[in-house]
């Protein structure tokens, strides 16, 4: 896990999705994702690909507030009460994590706490698909790692898009004025 975070950033940056400009629509695309999770669950399918790409969202976030989200996985799992075994009991439990990381990026206050916090219960609702986070990542990663897929102005264009190509020209010169 520790290994594939940095190359998730390095995939974000590329695609230009690390714009601390962007963290609330980053933080309502993590909210979407969660929504993802919330369907598999009830429908009783694996959540691979949808914890994972929560994971990828909660990356992205930690990156723009300059937050190490390997400190996170260091956290010790000590989650002894038995509701914790229900994936229903999980997801509320997330649904209140990501409650919190939303109000506090809105109100542009810390996040870590509560970023480490929702680690741990996705790692748990991880564990109840017997999966791991780092599975999850990698599933999700590996699906999208190779797409032709970039951010411009809050809008997550693909090069299905007809503005793909004028974006990553855009992006491309804005990178060369940063550089010079």
């Amino acid at each position: 896990m520790k290994n594939l975070i940095p190359r998730v950033i390095q995939w974000a940056e590329e695609s230009n999705f690390v714009n601390p400009a962007d963290i609330q629509s980053e933080t309502l695309m993590m909210i979407s994702k969660f929504g993802k999770i919330s369907d598999v669950i009830v429908k009783s399918k694996s959540d691979s690909d949808e914890i994972g790409d929560c994971l990828i969202s909660l990356i992205i976030i930690c990156r723009m507030r300059n937050i190490s989200l390997v400190e996170c996985l260091d956290y010790p799992l000590k989650v002894k009460d038995e509701r914790f075994k229900n994936p229903f009991y999980v997801l509320v439990i997330i649904l209140s994590s990501i409650g919190k990381v939303s109000e506090r990026v809105g109100k542009d206050k810390e996040i870590k706490k509560e970023v480490c916090y929702l680690i741990i219960y996705l790692t748990i609702l991880a564990a109840l698909q017997n999966l791991t986070l780092l599975e999850c990542l990698e599933y999700s990663f590996k699906n999208i790692q190779n797409k032709k897929i970039i951010k411009f102005n809050g809008v997550i264009l693909t090069d299905t898009d007809e503005d793909y190509h004028i974006a990553l020209k855009v992006l491309q010169q804005r990178k060369n004025n940063l550089n010079n």
